[in-house]
């Protein structure tokens, strides 16, 4: 992206070309030498500047990155720290991370996935040899380069002989793919420790998903530290191979040149290992929308995946307004470094930059209760979550969410809004509007969680005049879902046995600004959350992301107009014909019910779902 005004146009006789992106602490540029060599150039913000414990950091950084020389990690080419605005010029590295391909292309396979880890064995190797342990290896601090993978970012790492500059009260990391002593003992963790994230990582890359993924980062805490990691979907060898990663034991993990043989096992080719589990499905990513043809209705709607309309179903215009969550944790405050799955910007800034990021909070304390599970059948036993109950299959039921009404005869199953109560002798489903402001409600939202575009101006979903809210980075998924966890919270003490958060289908309809990665990375959050109060979790539409129903947290599915569009028996097959279908049309009603009508729960309403004894109300089934 271009400089933008008060950048600076030279630095340390490099002239800047570029904005790579955004660290938390620094700005990363594209730099060019007097020779034309390219590189890429941090320089720190000038508040922390300033700060003298920064710049001892900053200086480790640079000092920790030059011990370090290997094929795998990016060499540092020159630096001033002791300027009056700090910089650092690293090689510049074309490619995206490993956090961007997995989210654009979906989990690595076969040659991939092998290359990779070999890439990372022998980065650790180079780095341990140097006396250096990395302690913030994570999906984006690697780069997917030609020729292999490169390890970045050691604004965190420490010399082993070396005092860690962890200051009292804080950690430094990522939880879910830091080590249990990095909680612990901070102050003491060894190379054994970039083994376990190195496990973590690999499990990253060949599922999509993280092995643990608490809804918070202090219940993911308590699970690194005392819970089995999920490898739901990781085949042999490389199951066996995490499981020795990820011991909690830094001594049964095995070394580097241990894990060099071991990864020499894993297939080049892809569907030759065997897995205990299904394997999670990759995602594809979304295409824009095709330009009109000439000669194509102006007004045709624009085409998602299987051919339907971008736009699924109807929804009421019922505002959502909510309590905003607060988490307060007793015992320790510790602050975290980074967090994962940046925005595209930042993870262009962590190809080259070891900035710490803003500060969250991480590690629960000893009392904090057991994180959900991350299964789509709701949490394990003995978890420390509540029973979650999933609703009867095949039976009648009601579609309330534009407002509620006395369940007509025989219905069992109904979704109303989190605003209504639930309806006594039935299974209640709470709708909550998720990845939307309602219309009415969009000044309640923090401006910069509104999503923008290039232009300044927020993103709508024209069809219902609501505001896109801003999934792109984790710090941002973290602050929206403690709002909707909020409703879910109301779900869950008005007597609800089930949430469905809408819109999990809006990054369909806004391609160029939001991917199916960032959808499923806050839908767990908001699943996680659901499981730890005994709700289980309905997957509103969104058929293309149905084979990761598991991963992400979905028991059971809402879905509209699959007898519009031929998509039920899809989505029968996804949720093991838990399927609740609402139809708007007469001809969808007699195509899901044709084809379906004995599996599947059917009903057709009127487009705003209004209640009953208000004009247009329309309630029919099978």
């Amino acid at each position: 992206m271009p400089l933008r005004p008060g950048d600076a146009e030279t630095i340390g006789g490099y002239t800047l070309t570029d904005r790579l992106g955004s660290g938390g602490m620094g700005i990363v540029y594209l730099g060019r030498s007097a020779s034309g060599r390219q590189v890429a150039v941090k320089v720190v913000h000038p508040p922390y500047a300033q700060d003298e414990e920064f710049r001892t950091r900053f200086r480790q950084e640079i000092a920790a990155a030059r011990q370090v020389s290997g094929a795998f990690t990016a060499p540092v080419v020159d630096a001033d720290p002791d300027a009056e605005q700090p910089w650092m010029a690293t090689l510049y590295v074309p490619g995206r991370t490993l956090s961007d391909v997995v989210a654009e292309d979906g989990p690595l396979a076969g040659r991939e996935l092998r290359t990779l880890a070999l890439g990372l064995v022998e980065a650790l190797r180079d780095i341990h040899r140097a006396g250096v342990v990395h302690r913030d290896l994570k999906p984006s601090n690697v780069l997917i380069a030609e020729d292999g993978p490169r390890v970045i970012d050691f604004g965190v790492s420490h010399a082993v002989d070396n005092e860690a500059l962890t200051v009292t009260g804080r950690l430094i990391g990522t939880p879910p793919f830091m080590s249990p002593e990095q909680f612990a003992s901070p102050r003491e963790v060894t190379a054994a420790s970039d083994v376990f994230s190195l496990g973590s990582v690999l499990v990253y890359a060949a599922t999509g998903t993280r092995p643990f993924d608490g809804s918070s980062p202090y219940l993911t805490g308590y699970q690194v530290m005392y819970e089995a990691p999920a490898l739901d979907g990781v085949a042999e060898p490389l199951r066996s191979i995490a499981e020795r990663c990820l011991a909690k034991d830094p001594a049964a993990r095995p070394d580097v040149a241990d894990l060099h043989r071991m990864i020499l096992t894993l297939p080049e080719s892809t569907g030759s290992p065997e897995s205990t589990e299904p394997p999670v499905s990759p995602v594809s990513p979304v295409s824009p929308e095709p330009p009109t043809s000439a000669g194509s209705p102006a007004s045709a709607a624009p085409v998602a995946s299987g051919g339907r309309p971008a736009r699924q179903g109807r929804r009421g215009l019922r505002v959502l307004i909510g309590l905003v969550a607060v988490l307060v944790v007793t015992g320790l405050s510790f602050t975290l470094m980074t967090t994962t799955e940046e925005t595209e910007e930042q993870n262009r800034a962590n190809r080259n930059d070891g900035s710490p990021s803003p500060t969250a909070p991480t590690s629960p304390s000893a009392s904090a209760s057991a994180p959900a599970s991350r299964s789509g059948s709701g949490p394990t036993p003995g978890s420390g979550s509540a029973a979650v109950v999933l609703p009867p299959k095949h039976v009648r039921w009601d579609y309330q969410i534009g407002g509620a009404y006395t369940l007509p005869a025989g219905v069992r199953v109904v979704s109303r809004s989190h605003e209504d109560p639930a309806a006594p002798g039935a299974y209640n489903i709470c709708n909550v509007n998720a990845l939307q402001a309602q219309e009415d409600a969009e000044d309640d939202w923090d401006s910069d969680l509104l999503l923008r575009d290039a232009d300044g101006e927020v993103v709508r979903d024209e069809d219902w005049n609501e505001a896109v809210l801003d999934i792109r980075t984790a710090a941002k998924r973290q602050r929206i879902a403690s709002r909707v966890n909020a409703w879910i919270d109301e779900c869950a003490a008005k007597g609800y046995q089930a949430v469905e958060p809408d819109n999990y289908d809006t990054f369909t309809r806004f391609p160029d600004h939001l991917t199916a990665g960032q959808a499923k990375a806050f839908m767990r959050l908001l699943s996680a959350h659901a499981h730890e109060k005994g709700l289980a979790v309905a997957q509103k539409n969104t058929l293309e992301l149905a084979p990761d129903r598991a991963s992400v947290g979905m028991d059971f599915a809402v879905v509209e107009e699959c007898g519009e569009w031929d998509e039920c028996g899809d989505f029968a097959k996804a949720f093991d014909d838990n399927v609740f279908v609402v139809e708007y049309t007469a001809k969808g009603l007699a195509n899901a019910c044709e084809g379906w009508g004995g599996e599947l729960s059917i009903v057709r309403r009127d487009e705003n779902v209004v209640p009953e004894g208000t004009a247009g109300h329309l309630g029919e089934t099978c």
